[in-house]
C-alpha cells in the first residue's frame, strides 16, 4: 500500500484537495512538490471513481514583507501592503506582482471578471494539472470569509490562549485576529487591531510594528467584512478548511512541525470553528544538488525553468517516486539524468508490458500528463542521456540522421523520446556549458596530444581495443564492453581495479578527461566508424609491452598447465618482437609466446614470455605434435583491414 493510499482511506466520498502559494517572488523549483503531491491524490481519487477537485490558491492578500531579488527598490516603497497592491515587477506582465509571480508559476492568469483565463500553456498545462483555481482578495471581498471573521473576533480570548498554549506566542489582552487594509496609507503588515463592536474594528498602522516595513501611524475604525483586511494567516488557513470543506491537504515539514502552523491551525479549526482538520500530508523539501532554495533570495532554479527544461513526465517522475516524508536532493547534472532517463524508462516499460508491480503501476499513472490515455509506446531504441548530450555538441552531427547512419530503425516512439532527450541537452548546454562541456568529444589534434603523455600499456590498450573492435559483429553496448575488457586483459591488466584504470585514459582519448559515460553504451551510439577511426590514432610497442609485463618461462608454463586443468585448451601466438609478424618469419630463435587463456571467472586474458623454439616448446607443454598446437587466428596486437 502507497503513501497515496492510505491517506485517501481516510476520505470516503467527496474529496476536496487544497494548496496555496503566496506570490510573493518568483517561484522555486520545490514550489513544485506540494502541487504535484497533491495533484496526485486528486489523480488516484478520481481513479478510484471518487468526486475529486484539487484547488489551488493564490494568497495574494498577504503583505509584501521582502524584496524579491534582483528587482532593485522597485517594491520598497510597497512593503507591507497585500500583495494585489503592489505594482508588478518589470518584465512580467498583469496588473500586480500577486498575479505576475502567480502567474508566471502556474500559467493560469485572472480577468476582469476575475476568473481564469489562458494565454498560452503555462507550468500547470505542460505537467497536466487539473486544478480550480482561487484568489484569496476575490474570496474576501465576495464576503464568504465574513462569518468565520466574526467567529474569530468574538473567540479573540481564545485565539490567543491558543497561540500561547501551543507556541509560545504571547499577545495583549486587546489583540485581535484581523489585519485591517489601512486607509491612509494601504498597508495590511503594519496595522494592530483591537475593540470589535460587532461591525467594525479599531485599528492603528504603527511604523515599528514589524521590522521589514513602516507604517504611516493613521487610525481609525474599519469594517473587518468584505476584503478591508485578512486573517492572520494561521487562521486563514482553518478558514478555507470549513469556508472549502478541505479533506486533504499537505504542507511543507517546518509547518507541521510540533507546536508549528499546522498544530495552531488544526486548535483553531477544532475548537473555535467547530469544524474537522484535513487529512495532513507532511512533506520534506526539495532540493537541486543540495542547495536550498529561496524564491525572494533568488536561490536555486526556478520551476518555470525546470519544467521548461525537462520532458514533463519525467520532471513528475523525479518528484513524486519520492515518498514525501523523504527529501528529495536531485542532482541535475549530466550522471543524474542521465539515472533518471533511465529508471523512468525502465518503469515505463514494466507498465507497457503489464509486469509492474501495483506501486510501480501507480507511480507511473501518477507521472502522465495525460493520465487518462493508454500506456504510450515506450522507445525501443533510445540512447543515454550522457551520449546525447556530447554528440549533440558535435556541430557536424544531426542526430536523428546519426542514428539512421547506423543502420538502427527507429520507430515514431523511439524518435519523439530522442527529440526530448536532445532538447534537454541542448537546454543544458546553454544553461551550464561548464557540465555539458565535461563531454564534448576532442578532435583528432586534440586527441594526439593525450596519446602522447600516456603510456606504452596504454596506448596498447586502445590499439588492442581497436582490433577486437573491428573484428566485432554485434556492434552493441554489451558486447564492445566486453571486448574493452578483453582488451585491458590481454595487455597485461588482471586486477578489476587496474583495469578500470586503464579505462580512464579511453575516457581521456574521447573527453580529454578521466570519467565519462559507460564506454559501452557511449561507442555503440557513437558508431562502429567513428570509434575505429578515433582508436586507431594511437601506436604503440609490442617489445615494450613485453617488456614490460611477460613472466618467466616457468610461471607460464603453469599458468597453461592451470587452464588445461581446467578442462580449457588454451590458443597460442608465436610473434616477433615485433608482435605483427609469427615466429616462423623471424631470423632469430627468440620469439614471444601468448597464450590466451579464460581466467577463473571465464573472461579472456593473455599470459606472455619469450623463449626459443616457441612452437616445439608449446607443444612439449601440451604434449601434441608441433603441427597440432592450437594457433589463434587472428591477431589483436596488430590491426587487420576493416
Amino acid at each position: 500500500m502507497t503513501w497515496i493510499d492510505k491517506t485517501l482511506d481516510s476520505c470516503p466520498g467527496q474529496v476536496v484537495v487544497n494548496d496555496s502559494k503566496t506570490p510573493s517572488g518568483r517561484a522555486h523549483v520545490g514550489s513544485l512538490r506540494g502541487v504535484l503531491i497533491h495533484d496526485a491524490l486528486a489523480r488516484a481519487a478520481r481513479q478510484r471513481g471518487l468526486d475529486a477537485t484539487f484547488m489551488y490558491g493564490c494568497d495574494d492578500m498577504d503583505a509584501v514583507d521582502e524584496i524579491p531579488h534582483g528587482t532593485g527598490d522597485h517594491f520598497f516603497e510597497h512593503l507591507g501592503k497585500p500583495l494585489w497592491a503592489a505594482p508588478p515587477p518589470e518584465g512580467l506582465r498583469r496588473d500586480s506582482m500577486a498575479e505576475a509571480y502567480f502567474g508566471e508559476f502556474t500559467g493560469k492568469w485572472f480577468d476582469a471578471t476575475d476568473s481564469p483565463v489562458d494565454d498560452a500553456p503555462g507550468q500547470f498545462d505542460k505537467l497536466g494539472v487539473e486544478v480550480e483555481f482561487y484568489r484569496m482578495s476575490d474570496i474576501y471581498r465576495a464576503g464568504r470569509l465574513d462569518e468565520i471573521i466574526d467567529t474569530f473576533l468574538r473567540a479573540a480570548a481564545d485565539v490567543r490562549q491558543i497561540y500561547l498554549r501551543l507556541s509560545g506566542a504571547e499577545r495583549s489582552d486587546d489583540w485581535l485576529p484581523f489585519q485591517p487594509i489601512c486607509e491612509a496609507c494601504g498597508r495590511i503588515g503594519t496595522t494592530y487591531a483591537s475593540g470589535y463592536d460587532g461591525e467594525t474594528v479599531a485599528y492603528e498602522c504603527r511604523p515599528h510594528l514589524v521590522t521589514w516595513a513602516e507604517g504611516c501611524g493613521h487610525s481609525g475604525r474599519i469594517s473587518p467584512f468584505g476584503g478591508n483586511g485578512k486573517l492572520p494567516w494561521k487562521l486563514e488557513w482553518a478558514a478555507k478548511w470549513k469556508l472549502f470543506g478541505v479533506s486533504i491537504e499537505g504542507a511543507g515539514k517546518d509547518h507541521m512541525a510540533a507546536s508549528g502552523s499546522h498544530e495552531v491551525s488544526s486548535a483553531l479549526a477544532r475548537q473555535v470553528l467547530q469544524c474537522p482538520v484535513p487529512v495532513p500530508v507532511p512533506y520534506e523539501f526539495f532540493t537541486l544538488g543540495g542547495a536550498k532554495m529561496s524564491s525572494s533570495k533568488g536561490i536555486g532554479m526556478t520551476a518555470s525553468e525546470l519544467t521548461a527544461m525537462l520532458p514533463p513526465e519525467l520532471l513528475r517522475y523525479v518528484v513524486l517516486r519520492t515518498q514525501p516524508r523523504r527529501a528529495i536532493d536531485f542532482a541535475l547534472d549530466i550522471a543524474g539524468l542521465t539515472k533518471a532517463f533511465v529508471e523512468y524508462e525502465r518503469l515505463w516499460r514494466a507498465a507497457a508490458q503489464g509486469d509492474a508491480e501495483p506501486n510501480q503501476q501507480q507511480l507511473f499513472f501518477i507521472s502522465q500528463v495525460d493520465y487518462r490515455r493508454e500506456v504510450p509506446t515506450p522507445p525501443v531504441v533510445s540512447p543515454p542521456f550522457d551520449s546525447v548530450v556530447s554528440l549533440a555538441q558535435q556541430p557536424h552531427i544531426e542526430l536523428a540522421n546519426h542514428v539512421a547512419s547506423l543502420g538502427v530503425d527507429m520507430s515514431e516512439a523511439d524518435a519523439e523520446w530522442l527529440a526530448h532527450k536532445e532538447a534537454v541537452a541542448r537546454k543544458l548546454m546553454e544553461s551550464r556549458p561548464d557540465l555539458a562541456g565535461e563531454l564534448a568529444l576532442l578532435d583528432d589534434a586534440e586527441a594526439k596530444t593525450v596519446l602522447d603523455g600516456m603510456s606504452n600499456q596504454q596506448r596498447a590498450f586502445l590499439y588492442v581495443a581497436s582490433s577486437l573492435l573491428r573484428q566485432l559483429e554485434d556492434w552493441s553496448a554489451r558486447s564492445i564492453q566486453s571486448e574493452l575488457f578483453d582488451a585491458a586483459r590481454l595487455v597485461g591488466c588482471d586486477e578489476r581495479s587496474a583495469i578500470v584504470e586503464l579505462f580512464t585514459v579511453l575516457y581521456a582519448l574521447l573527453f580529454g578527461r578521466s570519467e565519462g559515460p559507460r564506454a559501452g553504451s557511449f561507442l555503440e551510439f557513437y558508431g562502429r566508424r567513428p570509434t575505429l577511426e578515433r582508436l586507431d590514432l594511437s601506436e604503440y610497442s609490442y617489445s615494450e609491452l613485453v617488456d614490460e609485463t611477460a613472466v618467466p618461462l616457468i610461471e607460464w608454463d603453469a599458468a597453461v598447465h592451470d587452464a588445461l586443468g581446467r578442462d580449457q585448451r588454451p590458443e597460442f601466438l608465436p610473434l616477433s618482437r615485433a608482435g605483427h609478424e609469427t615466429a616462423e618469419s623471424t631470423t632469430d630463435g627468440e620469439v614471444t609466446l601468448e597464450a590466451f587463456i579464460r581466467n577463473d571467472g571465464d573472461f579472456l586474458c593473455a599470459v606472455r614470455t619469450v623463449c626459443r623454439e616457441a612452437l616445439k616448446h608449446v607443444a612439449a607443454v601440451l604434449q601434441v605434435d608441433d603441427s597440432d598446437v592450437p594457433i589463434r587466428s587472428s591477431n589483436p596486437f596488430a590491426r587487420g583491414s576493416d
